[in-house]
């Protein structure tokens, strides 16, 4: 399965349902997706696998509301994506960036992956279970 094909469309879907798009309150420096949109536009274009010091370009004041379905699915296929590089981990990592972002539109605090998609959504699970559950169960669906 081409699993950054299905996240730039999970992206594309949560994009079009949004009431910025198009308009001049659309920028993806300020959007969660937006940023998203760009980096895996980044991992096709330039075939850039990592920006420095890309946590500090994560927009941490979009407040929009997106469907933590969509979502999920989002964060399945970054795991999966994650899951088959066999580069060394790096938070920097394009892949680890775009998980990051999703994150962000339903998780207050920074989530650590530890490699591990098991760890990973225990983690998840101490801030919000039932989106770790949504995580694992697409996870699955997509495996």
């Amino acid at each position: 399965m081409d699993y950054l094909k299905s996240l730039e469309n999970n992206v594309e879907e949560i994009c079009n349902e949004c009431s910025h798009k198009s308009s001049e309150r659309c920028n993806f420096r300020k959007c969660n997706i937006g940023f998203a949109d760009y980096v895996i536009k980044n991992i096709k274009d330039n075939q850039t696998y990592s920006i420095d010091d890309g946590e500090n370009l994560i927009p941490k004041d979009d407040f929009k509301y997106y469907d933590e379905k969509v979502i999920a699915k989002g964060i399945a296929n970054i795991c999966r994506l994650c899951k088959e590089c066999n580069e060394n981990h790096n938070e920097n990592c394009v892949i680890a960036l775009t998980r990051r972002t999703l994150e962000y539109t339903q998780l207050k605090d920074k989530i650590a992956y530890p490699g591990n998609i098991i760890l990973y959504l225990m983690n998840v699970s101490k801030q919000r279970a039932e989106l770790a559950e949504l995580i694992k169960q697409e996870y699955m669906r997509i495996g």
